[in-house]
Parts: C-alpha cells; sequence; structure tokens
C-alpha cells in the first residue's frame, strides 16, 4: 500500500489547469479490481509514460511548447502507480529511463511518435493531440465498469484532466 509519507507528489498539490483535482488517491477506499481491470490499468500506465515522455523531448526542443503539460502528466503517471502498487498489479515502467519503454509495441509506438514529432513545432502538438485522445479513449468505455473507489476517481480525473490538456494543446495549435 502507498504510504503518504514516502510519496513526495501528494505534498504538492493536485490541480492546476492541466492536471488532476479532487481527493489524492490514497485518500480514497480500495475496492477491488479483476484481471481485466488490472492489464487495463498497467496499458494506461504505459499509455501516460508515452505522453508524458514524448511531452518531456518536444518541450526541450520547441520553444514555446506548453510545457506545464509535463508536470500534469507526471502526477497522473504517479496516481496510476499508486494504484498499481496498492492493488499489487505490476508497474510496467518502473525505473525506466525516459523514451524506454519494457514492452516492444510500446517503444516502436513512442520512437514512431516521436519521428512524428521531430517535423516542427506544429507535428509535435498533432503527436501529443494525438496521444491524448488515445487516452481518452481508453478512459471512457471503462470508466462505468468500474467499482473500486480510489480506481474509478483517478480514472474520472485522468479523463478530464486529458480532455482539459487535449484544449490546451488544441489552443496552442492555432497560436
Amino acid at each position: 500500500m502507498a504510504d503518504r509519507s514516502t510519496t513526495s507528489v501528494l505534498d504538492a498539490p493536485w490541480r492546476d489547469r492541466a492536471g488532476f483535482c479532487g481527493v489524492e488517491v490514497v485518500d480514497q477506499p480500495a475496492g477491488s479490481i479483476d484481471p481485466v481491470q488490472r492489464a487495463h490499468l498497467r496499458a494506461l500506465a504505459v499509455r501516460i509514460k508515452i505522453v508524458h515522455d514524448l511531452l518531456a523531448v518536444f518541450a526541450d526542443a520547441y520553444t514555446p511548447f506548453p510545457a506545464e503539460l509535463v508536470g500534469a502528466q507526471t502526477r497522473e503517471l504517479i496516481a496510476v502507480r499508486l494504484l498499481l502498487d496498492r492493488y499489487a498489479a505490476g508497474d510496467p515502467g518502473t525505473h525506466l529511463a525516459p523514451g524506454v519503454f519494457a514492452d516492444a509495441a510500446a517503444q516502436r509506438d513512442y520512437d514512431r511518435l516521436r519521428a512524428r514529432g521531430r517535423a516542427g513545432r506544429s507535428a509535435a502538438l498533432q503527436v501529443i493531440a494525438a496521444t491524448l485522445s488515445e487516452t481518452v479513449t481508453m478512459l471512457e468505455p471503462t470508466l462505468p465498469g468500474l467499482t473500486a473507489p480510489d480506481v474509478r476517481n483517478v480514472y474520472f480525473q485522468l479523463l478530464a484532466s486529458s480532455l482539459r490538456q487535449l484544449r490546451i494543446v488544441q489552443a496552442w495549435s492555432a497560436r
């Protein structure tokens, strides 16, 4: 179970214009999740790491760029990792460097998206918008079937923040 005293991100506010809002993960009661939900949670962690790592690379490469989204993605990844720990589901990205993935398909996906984003700031913003849309597509159909209060809360917050981030990226694309 996640220990609040060793999780530094919980000391910082969860809400900014692109990130989480609401109750912290460890404040929600645990429930139960089935093997399919565990697998989905692991896949979601990989998807969020892909978005996070792409944002970090593109924020370093292009100025101006909505770099505040990197912090939001970091908080999202930590929240999902807290759930993975709480449910002993195994984190597929533990201790992996940015841009490195344990799953070969995820690595190919990241490399492909990064290459597309190298064409310029506009292309990078399109890549981020597409990956955020994929995150929304992963979350929306799953949310109604979740019964564990902590998982349901995080998925709801992830959906809301992904939609906010998508709007921010779309606004940046118009610049």
